[in-house]
């Protein structure tokens, strides 16, 4: 009872305070009334009974003031009474909260944005049913697993309550009464929906029994996007007919909103049963050992840990390599799901790494810029300090003052940077890639940006009322009083002073990244590929798509390729399966003529490519020896193949390479007849690999690349080769039309994020830097302002006084730049990993580094040093 008696008490105190200040008054009137009448009965007047009564009684607010502790409710009242208190001092020093907030904006924004980008690409949990439980299952670090090996884990595996395989596909998706448009689809075997643990929004999904019967299953389950974009949300959208490259299938249901599968950068459109992989592309993977071109993954049963799936997993594959040629050397590794496995999941670490340090600094920057504003701002109430400290005022409750208004700016800070990360977020969520290919990420201000973001403004707080408290702390008022606006004396050089090459430090180390994140971008955007983009467009079709057998197909693609070559300005044209460094990448093993081994392990990984006559001339690949690929080069010549010089180097005999001949198999041998150079061509960042042409003539690929090297402009000639097939079969959809630049655009995105993320970090370094620079020339001229009215008035020319302040801004900024570079070139191994083509151990790099933050220096300073030189010497020396 005492408790709830006491509770009332307080809950009273805070939010009826009127009526508690009224009973309090009243109560304080009848003390004194009864002992003014209690000394009255004792003979005094009552007039001096009252004066006694007061004195006795002792001061009355003092007394309310101590009838107020006792409910401790003071310490809510003192921290409102503060707030208000420090808004009116930013409403005072509207420039001084302007610069602070903004530079916490952007530090604080900058985290966040990167925060949520970490969050999204490695923390966010998958949209299914305890993702924690899902493994990837890689095969030497790569996803690429063929079916009979997907089964053979799916049975051997006791490790997993259940395994599904998937494939992503391309494929043209519409209705016969509209057009078709090409749609990112998934190839899923029947399990998949439910070891996922999802439920339809619509109908239901397709389960085990579509895996029995081989394109027995003519079923399609739409995702949410695409039944509302390209379907318009229509409720009858179940058991209706869809077009999947040009035949039927049957609508089974929609994925709820937000399923997107457990891959991170993918989001389908659709899901197909895996069993109609030969129907989709027009060749049989289901029974191909070789054929490695499905993700598998799967969930973990109950109490089984991860360690203990790995180590089965790996005798599994043991086991494969041991039964199966194709699968010699197997090894497989588990990995969280999300990203592909290991193979971005490590990149992508390395880069969230790098980003989020470059992040961190920025932060860190903000904070030493703020802790220099706040020593600038508080030369100015030194005195109003001393006076408070010299009436009584404790040192605990100024610091509580300074405390709350610290927390108070970097609140505001935090919520402005929040609200320009949300708005960043959600721009980079809706953009698009100009790419053909659906790559989506899901990135938004969400509860775990937010919290991210207040954490990071509290420590902000909590930085900047430590060095604050300090500073009251420190003297005494006498002393304080006396030395306002001087500085301290025999000390040249403060706290405040090292702040400051800190904070450069930091701004040069980011300033030095983004010099080399750019500098990577040019030299890559440079560097040889073993073939010239500028000048070819390029356009993409499948006649497999059209339901086009091989003859007619093959017919198609030299129909539409003649058409191309007679169109005006063509200085050559061909076309071929794929290129180097797209997105659709084959590989081969081939083995040294003589070879009585054809085991993997004694033969060599090569990519190739099924290219047409005029290929390497319109791709401006060099050929080093022998020729190109005639028209001759059909099915009744021999099988010939044009090479480039790491396979020679690796396949062939030493000497000349023409001739020559390489096994594809134990029975069948191809005959070299050209080399062309070295080149890229699946990352940019590998190391000279081998690889492979084969003729059009010789060797049939359903997919086609027109390619076009033209003076005339790349977008024109596409749209052109739009229309050529489009002429011929409205039906085929053209897709990737465009500068080959343009289709090579999925392999240099990481390129151009890395260069536009640290540019971005530079140019908030820059700005930081030129604020907090400004903010210590405004506190040098204001601490020195009496010295330096001495020294104009006993004859000091202003050039002198300029030199004075600048030598000494010179001594901080150049320390600060020489700590900056050592801090950048000691960060440079996290550079390289994150930036092609990037190392900071370049003199002119460095060297433009310390040019730049020189610059800002000078042109932060500038302003004060201006202000300093109009200073009146006797306005300075009456000022005090």
């Amino acid at each position: 009872m005492r408790l709830m008696r006491i509770a009332k008490m307080r809950l009273r105190s805070l939010f009826r305070r009127g009526g508690v200040e009224e009973s309090l008054d009243r109560e304080m009137r009848m003390h004194l009334e009864s002992l003014t009448a209690e000394l009255v009965s004792e003979g005094m007047s009552e007039e001096e009974a009252r004066r006694e009564a007061m004195r006795q009684f002792g001061p009355v607010e003092l007394v309310k003031e101590e009838c107020r502790d006792t409910r401790r409710v003071n310490y809510f009242e003192d921290a409102v009474r503060d707030v208000r208190c420090a808004w009116r001092g930013f409403r005072r020093a509207r420039g001084f909260a302007l610069t602070a907030v903004v530079s916490l904006a952007l530090g604080v924004g900058a985290n966040t944005v990167v925060f949520g980008t970490l969050y999204a690409l490695l923390m966010r949990p998958a949209p299914v049913r305890e993702p924690e439980r899902l493994q990837f299952v890689n095969s030497r670090g790569f996803p690429a697993i063929s079916m009979p090996a997907y089964r053979d884990i799916r049975d051997r595996s006791e490790v997993f309550e259940s395994v599904f395989a998937v494939r992503v596909v391309q494929v043209v998706l519409g209705r016969k009464e509209s057009g078709a448009r090409r749609a990112g689809g998934l190839l899923a075997s029947g399990n998949y929906f439910q070891a996922l643990g999802v439920e339809p929004a619509l109908g239901r999904f397709f389960s085990a029994e579509e895996d029995r019967a081989v394109n027995g299953s003519p079923y399609v389950v739409l995702s949410y996007n695409c039944w509302q974009s390209r379907f318009g949300g229509q409720a009858g959208i179940v058991g209706s007919e869809v077009r999947v490259n040009g035949k039927p299938y049957q609508v089974l249901g929609v994925a709820p909103r937000g399923f997107h599968g457990t891959e991170v950068f993918y989001q389908p459109d659709l899901w197909i049963p895996l069993a109609m992989q030969p129907r989709i592309e027009g060749t049989n993977a289901l029974e191909c050992r070789g054929c490695g071109n499905f993700w598998v993954a799967g969930r973990l049963k109950e109490g089984v840990t991860v360690g203990q799936a790995a180590a089965r997993v790996a005798v599994v594959g043991e086991q494969l390599g041991r039964e199966h040629r194709m699968h010699e050397g197997m090894k497989l590794t588990l990995a969280p799901v999300g990203l592909l496995g290991s193979t971005l999941r490590e990149p992508t670490e390395a880069f969230v790494a790098a980003v989020m340090l470059l992040a961190g600094l920025v932060l860190l920057a903000a904070c030493a810029n703020l802790a220099v504003l706040q020593t600038a701002r508080a030369v100015d109430g030194e005195r109003d300090l001393a006076i408070r400290l010299s009436i009584g005022a404790s040192r605990g409750r100024i610091v509580r003052q300074v405390a709350t208004e610290s927390l108070l700016l970097s609140m505001l800070g935090g919520l402005a940077g929040f609200a320009v990360a949300a708005g960043i977020l959600e721009l980079l969520s809706r953009w698009r890639a100009p790419l053909d290919f659906p790559i989506q990420l899901e990135l938004r201000a969400d509860w775990a940006a937010f919290g991210f973001a207040l954490l990071a403004s509290a420590v902000t707080g909590v930085l900047l009322t430590a060095g604050l408290a300090r500073r009251v702390w420190r003297e005494g008022p006498a002393l304080t009083i006396k030395q306002a606006g001087y500085g301290k004396p025999g000390r040249r050089w403060t706290l405040s002073d090292a702040l400051l090459p800190l904070q450069i430090a930091m701004c040069c180390a980011i300033l030095t990244a983004s010099l080399v994140a750019v500098r990577g971008l040019w030299a890559s955007m440079r560097s040889p590929l073993g073939f010239r983009p500028d000048g070819v467009a390029v356009a993409s079709f499948d006649v497999g798509f059209g339901g086009y057998d091989q003859r007619r197909g093959e017919a198609f693609q030299k129909e539409v390729a003649e058409a191309l070559s007679r169109l005006p300005g063509m200085e050559s044209t061909a076309y071929a399966s794929t290129v180097p460094l797209n997105l659709d990448q084959s590989t081969t093993t081939v083995w040294a003529d003589g070879s009585v081994d054809f085991s993997n392990s004694k033969g060599v990984r090569a990519s190739y490519y099924n290219v047409s006559p005029g290929y390497f001339r319109t791709m401006g690949t060099r050929l080093v020896s022998g020729r190109e690929f005639t028209e001759r080069d059909d099915r009744k010549s021999p099988t010939v193949a044009i090479v480039n010089e790491t396979f020679a180097k690796l396949v062939l005999r030493p000497g000349n390479p023409i001739g020559q001949r390489y096994r594809r198999s134990s029975t069948t041998a191809v005959e070299v007849v050209g080399v062309v150079e070295d080149g890229k061509y699946q990352t940019l960042s590998e190391s000279p690999r081998a690889a492979l042409f084969l003729s059009t003539g010789q060797s049939y690929s359903p997919t086609l690349v027109l390619l076009a090297r033209s003076a005339r402009p790349e977008g024109e000639v596409a749209a052109e080769m739009r229309r050529l097939v489009m002429d011929r079969d409205a039906d085929l959809a053209v897709y990737g039309a465009g500068g080959l630049w343009q289709l090579l655009g999925l392999v240099y995105l990481p390129i151009r994020a890395a260069a536009i993320a640290l540019g971005a970090f530079g140019l908030l370094a820059a700005m930081l830097a030129v604020t907090g620079i400004y903010g210590l020339s405004s506190y040098a001229v204001a601490r020195k302002s009496k010295e330096i009215g001495i020294r104009m008035a006993i004859g000091a020319r202003p050039g002198q006084v300029a030199r004075f302040v600048f030598l000494r801004l010179a001594m901080l900024v150049g320390a600060g730049t020489l700590m900056g570079l050592v801090l950048a070139a000691a960060g440079q191994q996290l550079l390289v990993a994150v930036v092609y083509q990037a190392t900071v151990r370049d003199p002119w790099l460095m060297l433009a580094a310390a040019i730049g933050m020189g610059a800002v220096s000078l042109m932060a300073a500038s302003g004060p040093v201006r202000r300093m030189l109009r200073i009146d010497p006797l306005v300075s020396l009456r000022q005090d």
